[in-house]
């Protein structure tokens, strides 16, 4: 039987844009993993409640989509696009992270 993962097409990428007096400040912008992939990016994080995630399916194999899931079980519990949050039937609130990415 197979394991089902939380995958998730879409996350924040943290990006520089440059500040009115001089300088760079970095920002949160959503993107769709694959174009992440393409554009580079390095630093992802959950577009809903700002936790940490890990990438998976990078690898290039025909038939794959790059996503990424939770890396605590503690935010796909809480995250309204986390797996464990959607199947829960005890009437659980959505939340921010506990530990989310700066």
């Amino acid at each position: 039987m197979a394991v089902e993962r939380e995958k998730m097409y879409e996350c924040e990428v943290r990006r520089r844009r440059i500040k009115a007096g001089g300088g760079y400040e970095p920002y949160w912008k959503v993107k769709n993993v694959a174009e992440a992939l393409v554009d580079e990016d390095t630093d992802f994080r959950c577009k809903d409640c700002g936790g940490a995630v890990k990438l998976l399916g990078r690898n290039g194999k025909a038939g794959t989509v790059p996503y990424v899931e939770h890396k605590l079980p503690a935010d796909a519990e809480f995250c309204p696009s986390g797996l464990l949050f959607t199947k829960a039937t005890d009437g659980r609130e959505a939340r921010p992270s506990v530990h989310p990415v700066q």
